[in-house]
Protein backbone atom coordinates (compact mmCIF):
# COMPACT_ATOMS: atom_id res chain seq x y z
CA UNK A 1 0.00 0.00 0.00
CA UNK A 2 0.91 3.54 -0.41
CA UNK A 3 1.99 6.15 1.55
CA UNK A 4 -2.02 7.56 2.89
CA UNK A 5 -1.87 11.28 3.63
CA UNK A 6 -4.39 12.64 6.17
CA UNK A 7 -7.77 14.44 4.74
CA UNK A 8 -8.29 17.79 5.77
CA UNK A 9 -11.81 17.75 7.17
CA UNK A 10 -12.50 22.02 7.59
CA UNK A 11 -12.72 21.85 11.25
CA UNK A 12 -9.87 23.68 12.49
CA UNK A 13 -10.44 27.08 14.57
CA UNK A 14 -9.46 29.16 12.01
CA UNK A 15 -11.77 27.97 9.73
CA UNK A 16 -14.72 27.55 12.43
CA UNK A 17 -13.88 31.31 13.16
CA UNK A 18 -14.14 32.57 9.82
CA UNK A 19 -17.48 30.75 9.05
CA UNK A 20 -18.84 31.98 12.26
CA UNK A 21 -17.60 35.45 11.58
CA UNK A 22 -19.17 35.18 7.63
CA UNK A 23 -22.16 33.97 8.86
CA UNK A 24 -22.88 36.90 11.68
CA UNK A 25 -21.73 39.45 8.74
CA UNK A 26 -24.13 38.05 6.52
CA UNK A 27 -26.63 37.95 9.04
CA UNK A 28 -26.04 41.48 10.27
CA UNK A 29 -28.54 43.64 7.67
CA UNK A 30 -31.14 41.13 8.66
CA UNK A 31 -30.66 41.84 12.45
CA UNK A 32 -30.50 45.57 12.12
CA UNK A 33 -33.55 45.68 9.92
CA UNK A 34 -35.89 43.86 12.92
CA UNK A 35 -34.35 45.13 16.04
CA UNK A 36 -33.08 49.13 14.79
CA UNK A 37 -32.66 49.79 18.67
CA UNK A 38 -29.37 47.19 19.11
CA UNK A 39 -27.34 48.49 16.02
CA UNK A 40 -24.42 49.64 17.82
CA UNK A 41 -24.48 45.74 20.05
CA UNK A 42 -25.08 44.01 16.52
CA UNK A 43 -22.08 45.22 14.56
CA UNK A 44 -19.99 45.13 17.96
CA UNK A 45 -20.09 41.03 17.91
CA UNK A 46 -19.87 41.00 14.55
CA UNK A 47 -16.61 43.13 14.62
CA UNK A 48 -15.46 41.10 17.58
CA UNK A 49 -15.68 37.72 15.51
CA UNK A 50 -14.22 38.69 12.50
CA UNK A 51 -11.31 40.49 15.06
CA UNK A 52 -10.98 36.69 16.64
CA UNK A 53 -11.22 35.39 13.75
CA UNK A 54 -7.77 37.04 12.46
CA UNK A 55 -6.03 36.41 15.48
CA UNK A 56 -7.11 32.43 15.91
CA UNK A 57 -3.72 30.30 14.49
CA UNK A 58 -2.26 30.23 11.91
CA UNK A 59 -2.87 34.42 12.64
CA UNK A 60 -3.96 36.33 9.20
CA UNK A 61 -6.45 36.75 6.99
CA UNK A 62 -5.92 33.30 5.34
CA UNK A 63 -8.12 30.31 5.36
CA UNK A 64 -5.67 26.90 5.91
CA UNK A 65 -5.43 24.87 2.93
CA UNK A 66 -3.70 21.57 2.25
CA UNK A 67 -1.87 23.35 -1.06
CA UNK A 68 -0.55 25.99 0.92
CA UNK A 69 3.60 27.36 -0.03
CA UNK A 70 3.34 29.15 2.95
CA UNK A 71 4.39 27.28 5.88
CA UNK A 72 2.49 27.39 9.14
CA UNK A 73 -0.75 27.96 6.71
CA UNK A 74 -1.46 24.20 6.66
CA UNK A 75 -4.83 22.66 8.02
CA UNK A 76 -4.91 20.40 10.98
CA UNK A 77 -5.15 17.02 10.80
CA UNK A 78 -7.14 14.26 11.80
CA UNK A 79 -4.18 11.87 13.61
CA UNK A 80 -5.51 8.24 13.34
Amino acid sequence: MGDKKQYHQGHDPKSLALNLATSLLFMLPFGLYFDGENIKMYIAVVAACLLLSLVVPPVGWMRPHPYTDKPGNEPWTKSS
